[in-house]
């Protein structure tokens, strides 16, 4: 956009209230003022800053993020028709470094967003329109996200209790339940501590061991089990406390499966009868969940820009940076979106147990990634940015997955690498 049609108005979004600062047209501070967090005051606060400004031009609210603190000032200006312009936080605090004197200031952090947009930074870009079932999915799959965060949390927490209690079961050559597992929890539920194992019947944790699949194995790990909670030594009052921390680590992990039950059928509710999720679905290496960041986080972005932009937006386009002190090291572009990179990147980790393509491709990149510090991770992510042009196009035209066409494409690049190389 060119700076000399529009006027810039920065927001600092904070709890309570906003600072706003309305640049002029030589980009230098015309207006300043506080805004109470509340959608009136701030509806009447933008149609006063609509009003100030002279018709011929257009005004776009800068905001540091349309989420949280900002969603108020984004709804209201999305209802008002205002544009909307959203600046990277990391960006913001290297381009107040060079506009003057490091400094901690709410109008300033607001000018300092008004004043990128208005030269046209890079760490600036203009907020995309997003649906209401866009919005939804976002918020599902990043709720799903976080829960799962919060469970490997505390399995890990589990792990460090049992890893003092009984330090065989985390070792490589343990042949027992694994800490996490199915059987494990149910070890643990009905002998919390594994207090009194020691004295329990074989056939009683072959039961337990049995509902899990372990078959014939069932009396041997058995064994291994009560031999190892006989070998388990501590006095009375701290094997009660690890007990009880346990139970807790036990009971919420238990909450975390089962939330993350509910929202994934929530959100397979949703990607299932989408049009463009049942496309998704048919990629090898795509399920509900990667579909549902798929949708909600790059389907919006796609409708607006080129495949070549969406891939540096998603992650998987790094670029190489050079400084005093690490040159020619490959960093993320700033404003990358690491949900959807995470996304690609699993996704593509998926795909190689379904996908020969995605396989071979993966195979050579290995190779030709011979001698870098972590070839694999070099080699998925170009993976993922050849996955991610076939993503895009499924996003934004009427195509499907063919399988059968990329096969041919594959063999015929094949055959003219060989041509070129006889």
């Amino acid at each position: 956009m060119e700076a000399s049609g529009f006027r810039f108005v920065g927001f600092d979004c904070a709890e309570e209230e906003h600072s706003v600062v309305l640049l002029n047209e030589d980009g230098e501070t015309e207006l300043q003022r506080k805004v109470v967090n509340r959608r009136d005051r701030v509806e009447e606060a933008l149609a006063e800053l609509v009003l100030a400004i002279p018709e011929d031009l257009e005004l776009v609210v800068v905001l540091e993020s349309e989420r949280s603190h900002g969603r108020v000032v984004a709804d209201v200006a999305r209802g008002l028709g205002v544009a909307i312009g959203k600046v990277n936080t990391v960006a913001l605090n290297h381009f107040g470094d060079v506009e003057g004197p490091p400094r901690k200031d709410d109008d300033w952090d607001a000018y300092l967003a008004a004043r990128m947009a208005y030269l046209r930074t890079k760490g600036c870009r203009e907020v995309v329109e997003v649906s209401d079932e866009e919005r939804a999915l976002s918020k599902l799959s990043r709720s799903h996200a976080s829960v799962t965060d919060d469970r490997v949390q505390f399995t890990l927490r589990l792990r460090a209790v049992l890893l003092e209690l009984a330090p065989e079961i985390v070792g490589r050559s343990w042949q027992g339940p694994k800490i996490g597992s199915m059987a494990m929890e149910l070890l643990l539920k009905r002998w919390p501590g594994f207090e009194g194992m020691e004295k329990a019947r074989l056939l009683s944790i072959e039961k337990i061991l049995r509902r899990c699949r372990y078959g014939a194995r069932a009396s041997d790990v058995a064994k291994d089990l009560r031999d190892m909670a006989r070998r388990i030594t501590f006095e009375k009052q701290e094997r009660s406390a690890m007990t009880q921390e346990i139970e807790y680590l036990l009971r919420q992990i238990e909450v975390c499966n089962t939330t993350l039950e509910s929202f994934k059928a929530e959100i397979a509710a949703r990607v299932e009868p989408h049009p463009i999720g049942k496309k998704l679905l048919e990629m090898p290496g795509i399920g509900i969940i990667i579909a549902a960041v798929l949708l909600s986080e790059l389907l919006p972005v796609s409708r607006t820009t080129t495949e070549a932009k969406s891939a540096t937006y998603s992650g998987v386009t790094p670029l190489n940076r050079k400084t005093g002190k690490m040159p020619n090291r490959p960093r993320l572009a700033r404003g990358t979106n690491k949900r959807i990179l995470r996304a690609l990147y699993l996704s593509s980790v998926a795909s190689l147990r379904c996908s020969a393509i995605d396989k071979a491709y993966f195979t050579k990149k290995t190779q030709d990634y011979a001698g870098h510090p972590k070839p694999h991770v070099a080699a998925f992510i170009a993976l993922s940015r050849q996955r991610h042009k076939v993503i895009f196009k499924l996003l934004t035209t009427e195509a499907r997955y063919d399988k059968e066409k990329l096969f041919a494409r594959h063999l015929e690049r094949l055959e003219q690498n060989r041509g070129a190389t006889a």
